[in-house]
C-alpha cells in the first residue's frame, strides 16, 4: 500500500528535479541578467513609496513599458521573504517548476497516456531555455507558464465534445494573467487560439462554442484593470509609452532586418530543441507515417502547435532586435509534440546521445573534483559533487537500471547544467554586487551616507540587492558629475575612472573578478593564462573623500 502511494505521486520527482539541479543558476547571482534590473529596481522604488500599482524607473520617472503582474510577484516575495538575492528570484524559480508540473498534468489529459506525460515533463524541464528563464526575475517564465495553462483550456475545449467550464477558465484566465505579464503578445497567441479553432480542418468549433459569457467577460476585466488604473492615474502619457515600447519601438520595418531574425528565430528555436529535434527526425518514413495515421484528435492538437510555432517565429522575426528568450512561450507545447512521437514513433539515437552527454557530465565532474581538492574548496561546488556521488552509486546497485533512455537522456541535461552552475560557481563569486557592499561596510559607510554609483545601472541594482535595500544608492549612470554633501562614496568601474575628478579621494578596489581564482595553485603551464584571465576581469572601486588633513597636505 505505501510503494503504491509514493507511485501514485511520481510525477512530483520531475519538477523537484527542475528545483534541484536549476538550484546554483537561480538562487544566487552567478550570471545577474541584465533586465532584472528594470524589475528589482522598480519594485523597491514601489516599497519605498507604498504605490502597488506604478513601476519606476532608476531615475525615479513611471515606467510604464510593461505590465504589473512581474512587479507584483517580485513585490510579494521581497514583503514575505525580505530583500535578497534569493527572494529576488525565488517566485520565478519556482515558477518553472509549476510549469513542468503543468506540462505533465496537461500531456496526461490530453493524451491520457502517462508516458507521453512523463516524457513531455522531462524535456520541458531540460530545455536549456526553460532552465535559464526560470533563473531570471523578469516575465518570461511567468508569460510562458500563464500562455501554457491558456493553451491547455483551448486545446481541451477544441478536442471535447461538451468543454467544462473550467476549461474556458483555463483558456481565458490564463490568456489574461499573460496580458498583465507582458501585454500585446500575449494577446497574440490568444488571437491565433482562437481562429485555430474556428478554421482547422480537423475539429472546427462554430464562435458560440469557444465563449463562455462569465469567465470571458471576468478575463477581460482583469486583462484590462491595471491599464485601466494607470490611465486614469496617468492619462495618455502611460498609453503613449506602453504602446512605443510595445509595438512603436519594438516592430522593425525594414526588410532585411525582418528576413534577418525569421533566419534566427528557426536557428535558435531549432538549436533549443536540441537534442530531441535530431531524434525526432532521426527516423523520417516512420514521422511521416505516424503524423498520417494520428486520429483527427492527435492531428488537431499537432495543428495547435504548429500555428502557435509559427505565430513565435513571425513575432520573433517582425521585432527590431532578435532575442532568444521570445521563443520560450512554444518550448513547453512543442515538448509535448516531442512525447508523443517518441511514445508512438520508431525513434533513433536515443542511446547514442545519452552516452554523448554522460561522457561530458563525467568530464565535468572530473575538473570540479580536481578544482575541488587540488586548487579551491567551495561549499556549493562540494554539494555538487556529493549530488552526483549519490547518482553514481544509485547507477551501480541498479536503481537507475529500469529508466527508458528519453527520461535518462533528459537526466543527464539536467545534470549537465547543474554541474556546470555548480563548477562556474567558486569561479565567479562572489558577485560583484555582494564585494562591493562588504567593502562598503568595511570603509565605514552609514545609513546617512549615500552611495553614487556611476556607468551601467546594472551595478547599483547589484548593491541594492545585497545590501537587502539597505544603502541609499544613486545611479548617476552616464552623468560623472560629483556629489555636494562632504559625506558620500563613490563607485565606478575603470571605463568610468577617467571621467571622474578623483583627487580628492582615496580609491580602492571594491571587487574584482574571478576573486577566488588562485592561479598560483594551477599547474605551471596555466597559471600565466589564468592570470591574464584575472586581469582582463571587469573591476569596481569605491572612492571616499579624504579629509581635511589629507587634502592640504
Amino acid at each position: 500500500m505505501k510503494k503504491s502511494g509514493l507511485k501514485k505521486y511520481s510525477y512530483l520527482l520531475v519538477p523537484v528535479l527542475f528545483l534541484l539541479f536549476s538550484a546554483p543558476s537561480a538562487l544566487d547571482y552567478v550570471f545577474h541578467f541584465p533586465d532584472e534590473k528594470y524589475y528589482t529596481d522598480a519594485v523597491l522604488q514601489m516599497m519605498d513609496k507604498n504605490d502597488c500599482f506604478t513601476p519606476y524607473q532608476a531615475n525615479g520617472s513611471p515606467r510604464f513599458k510593461k505590465p504589473i503582474l512581474t512587479y507584483w510577484v517580485l513585490m510579494g516575495s521581497y514583503k514575505m521573504f525580505g530583500v535578497s538575492k534569493i527572494s529576488s528570484r525565488l517566485f520565478f524559480w519556482l515558477a518553472g517548476a509549476i510549469l513542468v508540473l503543468v506540462i505533465y498534468l496537461m500531456s496526461k489529459s490530453i493524451s491520457g497516456d502517462k508516458k507521453i506525460a512523463f516524457t513531455a515533463a522531462f524535456i520541458t524541464a531540460a530545455n536549456p531555455l526553460v532552465l535559464m528563464s526560470a533563473s531570471r526575475s523578469i516575465p518570461d517564465i511567468l508569460l510562458t507558464l500563464f500562455l501554457t495553462i491558456s493553451a491547455w483550456g483551448f486545446i481541451k475545449i477544441l478536442n471535447t465534445l461538451k468543454p467544462r467550464k473550467e476549461h474556458f477558465w483555463m483558456a481565458y484566465m490564463g490568456a489574461a494573467l499573460a496580458f498583465e505579464t507582458k501585454g500585446i503578445p500575449a494577446a497574440a497567441f490568444a488571437g491565433i487560439s482562437i481562429l485555430f479553432l474556428l478554421f482547422n480542418p480537423w475539429k472546427k468549433k462554430r464562435l458560440n462554442q469557444i465563449f463562455e459569457p462569465v469567465s470571458l467577460i471576468v478575463s477581460i476585466l482583469i486583462a484590462a484593470s491595471w491599464f485601466i488604473i494607470m490611465y486614469i492615474e496617468h492619462g495618455s502619457v502611460y498609453l503613449n509609452s506602453f504602446f512605443a515600447d510595445q509595438v512603436g519601438n519594438r516592430v522593425s520595418s525594414k526588410f532585411a532586418q525582418v528576413f534577418t531574425n525569421l533566419f534566427l528565430g528557426i536557428v535558435f528555436l531549432a538549436a533549443y530543441l536540441v537534442p530531441w529535434i535530431i531524434i525526432i527526425f532521426s527516423n523520417p518514413k516512420a514521422l511521416k507515417q505516424f503524423t498520417k495515421k494520428s486520429s483527427l484528435q492527435t492531428k488537431a492538437v499537432f495543428g495547435f502547435i504548429l500555428s502557435w510555432v509559427v505565430l513565435v517565429i513571425v513575432m520573433s522575426g517582425a521585432v527590431f532586435k532578435f532575442y532568444d528568450r521570445y521563443l520560450l512561450p512554444v518550448i513547453p507545447l512543442i515538448s509535448i509534440f516531442f512525447a508523443y512521437v517518441i511514445s508512438f514513433s520508431t525513434t533513433h539515437l536515443k542511446k547514442l546521445i545519452f552516452k554523448i552527454f554522460l561522457v561530458i557530465n563525467l568530464f565535468v565532474i572530473g575538473i570540479s573534483v580536481f578544482y575541488t581538492f587540488f586548487i579551491y574548496f567551495d561549499k556549493v561546488l562540494f554539494a555538487g559533487i556529493l549530488v552526483n556521488a549519490a547518482l553514481i552509486i544509485y547507477w551501480i546497485i541498479g536503481r537507475l537500471k529500469n529508466i527508458n533512455y528519453e527520461t535518462k537522456l533528459a537526466g543527464t541535461i539536467l545534470l549537465l547544467f547543474f554541474n556546470v552552475f555548480s563548477f562556474l560557481y567558486p569561479l565567479l563569486m562572489p558577485n560583484p554586487g555582494e564585494q562591493l557592499v562588504e567593502n562598503l561596510i568595511k570603509q565605514g559607510l552609514s545609513k546617512n551616507e549615500k552611495v553614487y554609483v556611476y556607468g551601467n545601472i546594472r551595478t547599483a541594482s547589484n548593491i541594492r540587492i545585497h545590501s537587502k535595500n539597505d544603502f541609499n544608492v544613486v545611479s548617476m549612470d552616464t552623468i560623472y558629475s560629483l556629489p555636494e554633501e562632504p559625506k558620500h562614496f563613490l563607485v565606478f568601474s575603470k571605463k568610468e575612472e577617467s571621467f571622474l575628478d578623483l583627487k580628492n579621494y582615496n580609491v580602492i578596489i571594491g571587487s574584482e573578478e574571478w576573486k577566488n581564482v588562485d592561479n598560483d595553485k594551477f599547474p605551471v603551464f596555466l597559471q600565466e593564462p589564468v592570470n591574464d584571465l584575472k586581469e582582463s576581469g571587469t573591476k569596481y572601486f569605491i572612492a571616499k573623500p579624504k579629509n581635511k588633513n589629507e587634502k592640504s597636505r
